[in-house]
């Protein structure tokens, strides 16, 4: 998603109050809204991966999050199935297992988190992931490569500690 897409902007209770261009929730004192998802595979092993050294927040970190802005009116569990389609190339059906407020770079925002399993064999968008593999989440959590992004590191403790 780029700068010049719409979003909904909502309040403090994730509730759709206008729209406007990605990051520009904040100035008007809202949120905006995340939808992710966490990977496994069969095995229950977990897709790490890099973000393409040009992404405009967290370069080259690695995540478990994948994810974007919904559409507006678009549900949290829609613009996941989206996401997974867009940057993995698979289909896949996203359940939702936490939502939570955060702060973001670019200010403060609703972040659905959903879980769901995923072939090994993806199709990655390269202007989005650089490297991808997959992991034990205990193996993980042991040993977390660096740099991660935050809130990835947060549900990944949250899920899987």
């Amino acid at each position: 998603m780029t700068a010049l897409e719409t979003v909904d902007y909502v309040d403090a209770d994730d509730r759709p109050v206008a729209c406007g261009p990605r990051g520009g929730a904040a100035a008007r004192g809202l949120c905006y809204r995340v939808a992710a998802t966490v990977c496994l595979d069969r095995a229950g092993r977990l897709l790490v991966y890099r973000r393409s050294p040009r992404a405009p927040v967290y370069p080259a970190h690695h995540d478990i999050l994948i994810g974007g802005c919904p559409r507006p009116g678009e549900s949290y569990r829609a613009a996941a199935a989206r996401e997974l389609r867009e940057e993995l190339g698979v289909r896949a059906a996203p359940r939702q297992v936490l939502r939570t407020r955060c702060a973001s770079p670019v200010g403060d925002c609703w972040l659905a988190v959903h879980l769901a399993e995923i072939p090994t064999a993806l199709r990655v968008d390269p202007r989005e992931i650089a490297e991808h593999f997959f992991v034990a989440p205990r193996r993980l959590l042991a040993r977390t490569p660096s740099p991660f992004v935050p809130e990835g590191h947060r549900v990944l403790t949250r899920l899987f500690a």
